[in-house]
């Protein structure tokens, strides 16, 4: 039986909190729709291509380089307006309704709880209290403090040292195949949510656990062996 965790480290955005509403934004700026998705893999990919060469920048700035991007390929010109708007939209998501049940039921039996996220610490816990969780939530881990990206190795074990116990006892719940991936090898335990039905990548090592929504998966945890 797999161990249950002593401590729960959640990714942000979209295991979290969905970007929909960003969507708006993008379309009141005058982009379409599916702008969203490729804004976001472009964002990730520049992300992971840094990682790949030992380089680092914050989300902010490749959010707005990759922004400027899409809306170029677009034949759009965003004003600084409209860019800051869009960015700013990151702070003010609305967390998907069963994050506060799930994080309260995972409290009331003693399991530890952390943040780790690619974007800032300052707008993490700004989502974090707009969901009415920040207080369920032991640290919130930016990759600012690493200067690195997850899936890199060092940011999981940065969060292993920073939770205080040993990796094998920490379970990551994300719903990025590349984030559980990252987990893994790092020796953490790993929960994939698959928000909106994906699927977990095959090419990716496979997750201790896979639930369709957090209420079943911290029935998982809860019922998983002592700790």
């Amino acid at each position: 039986m797999k161990q249950r965790p002593s401590v729960v480290v959640f990714d942000v955005i979209e295991t979290l909190f969905p970007l929909e509403p960003i969507r708006a934004k993008l379309q009141d700026a005058g982009l379409p729709g599916h702008a969203l998705e490729i804004w976001f893999a472009q964002l990730l990919r520049n992300a992971f291509a840094l990682n790949a060469t030992d380089s680092y920048s914050p989300f902010k700035e490749i959010a707005l380089d990759a922004l400027e991007a899409v809306a170029r390929a677009n034949g759009a010109t965003l004003t600084e307006q409209q860019r800051s708007e869009i960015i700013g939209t990151f702070a003010q998501l609305d967390a998907y309704s069963d994050v506060a049940p799930a994080m309260q039921r995972l409290a009331e039996r003693g399991v530890r709880m952390v943040a780790l996220t690619n974007g800032s610490q300052e707008v993490t816990s700004k989502l974090l209290a707009r969901a009415g969780v920040d207080g369920l939530i032991e640290h919130v881990i930016s990759v600012d403090e690493v200067r690195l990206w997850k899936p890199r190795k060092e940011v999981y074990l940065h969060c292993v040292q920073r939770c205080g116990v040993e990796p094998s006892k920490i379970t990551l719940v994300a719903c990025h195949s590349w984030d559980i991936h990252g987990a893994k090898n790092a020796g953490l335990g790993t929960a994939f949510l698959r928000r909106h039905g994906k699927a977990f990548s095959s090419v990716m090592d496979a997750p201790d656990h896979i639930a369709e929504n957090l209420d079943s998966l911290v029935n998982e945890l809860l019922a998983s062996g002592a700790r």
